[in-house]
C-alpha cells in the first residue's frame, strides 16, 4: 500500500509539470457554448453590466464576465488596497465577477485576447465599466476607478 502510493505520488509529479503548459484562453473558448449557458442562469450571468455589454457590443456572456474581471483587475493594481476594498463593499456583485474568471498578470489586450476579443474591445469595454462604476457608487469612486484605467 505504501509503495503504490509513493509511486502514485511520484508518477503524479512527473505528470504536474506538464499540467501547467495548458492554454486555459483555448479551454475557455472551447467550452464557451457550454459555460454561456450556465453563466447566463447565474447572478453574474444576470448581473447589469453583463447584460449591457452582451446586448450593446455583442459579445457572449463568459467574455463580458472576463473582460469585466480583467478591466476590475487592471484597477485594483492601480488603486489603494482601502479604495478598490470600498468599491466592492459598494458594489459587492464586482467580487462575484472577478471571482468567475481567473486572474492573470498579462496586459489587458492579452486577457481579451484569450477571451476570443480583440484588442479595441478593452476600450468598448471601459465605458460601460465605469458606468457600471458610477451608478452603484459616489462619484469620486467612479473617478478613482476611471483614473485607474487610464
Amino acid at each position: 500500500m505504501k509503495r503504490s502510493l509513493i509511486a502514485f505520488a511520484f508518477s503524479l509529479s512527473l505528470i504536474a509539470p506538464n499540467a501547467f503548459a495548458f492554454d486555459f484562453g483555448s479551454l475557455l473558448q472551447q467550452a464557451a457554448p457550454v459555460t454561456d449557458a450556465v453563466v447566463a442562469n447565474t447572478s453574474v450571468g444576470s448581473n447589469p453590466l453583463v447584460k449591457n455589454l452582451t446586448t450593446s457590443l455583442g459579445v457572449t456572456p463568459t467574455q463580458a464576465i472576463g473582460g469585466s474581471a480583467a478591466l476590475f483587475g487592471e484597477a485594483k493594481k492601480d488603486m489603494k488596497p482601502a479604495d478598490f476594498q470600498s468599491l466592492t463593499s459598494s458594489i459587492p456583485a464586482i467580487g462575484s465577477i472577478m471571482a468567475a474568471a481567473p486572474a492573470s498578470t498579462s496586459p489587458l489586450t492579452t486577457q481579451f485576447a484569450k477571451l476570443g476579443l480583440k484588442p479595441e474591445m478593452v476600450g468598448k469595454f471601459t465605458p460601460f465599466l465605469l458606468d457600471y462604476v458610477k451608478s452603484g457608487t459616489t462619484p469620486a469612486m467612479g473617478n478613482l476607478v476611471a483614473a485607474a484605467l487610464q
